[in-house]
């Protein structure tokens, strides 16, 4: 059987269809919140325009976080889920033990909080917190776990709903159904118990 390494999925992609999107969205909204504001007066006498540029570039900041591979996320939600766990510590500590566990149909709610901090000569004047609202339902999913992790997955879609702030203001929400290839690897397994045996 050919195994494939798992693509890198942007957590953007369950918000937007590309980059330029997100980082506008971010940068709008941050520009109504009252960070903004903090942000303008800790810049002190710099000129209008050069306080607007920083805003547009700690919202383009944070849209950089959203292209973070939206498995750090799963990491989170696998560690949710009792059986997978149990599979994790059976496994552990032994590379050639194998279990296969399905998830007909398996929800979880994760709340993300990434900031972004602003300093101007080592004075901290603004942090900027980027919310993320995830309902995450995995479907016809076949987990396989190794040695304590989770190493690859079967088949399968997600459904992700989403919603997302910055500084407090709403920027979108959105529900997105994220195939997933009929077998893959991670190129990182997500440890879930004991240590790695790897040297």
């Amino acid at each position: 059987m050919t195994v494939a390494t798992a693509p890198a999925v942007p957590i953007r992609a369950v918000f937007f269809d590309n980059s330029d999107a997100t980082a506008g969205a971010l940068t709008d909204a941050l520009r109504n919140a009252d960070s903004a504001g903090e942000i303008r007066d800790g810049l002190g006498r710099m000129a209008d325009l050069a306080k607007d540029a920083v805003v547009d570039h700690v919202g383009s900041v944070a849209g950089e976080i959203l292209e973070m591979d939206v498995v750090a996320v799963f990491d989170r939600a696998w560690s949710k889920y009792a059986a997978l766990v149990r599979a994790a510590e059976e496994t552990a500590g032994d590379p050639d033990t194998v279990r296969l566990i399905e998830l007909l149909n398996h929800e979880v709610s994760i709340d993300y909080e990434p900031r972004v901090e602003l300093y101007l000569h080592s004075r901290r004047i603004a942090t900027v917190v980027v919310r993320l609202e995830l309902d995450i339902t995995m479907r016809g999913v076949l987990v396989e776990i190794r040695d304590g992790c989770v190493a690859g997955i079967s088949a399968g879609d997600c459904v992700v709903a989403g919603a997302l702030t910055i500084a407090g203001q709403p920027v979108t929400s959105r529900q997105v159904i994220l195939d997933l290839p009929r077998t893959f690897a991670f190129a990182k397994p997500i440890r879930l118990a004991g240590e790695s045996t790897s040297p």
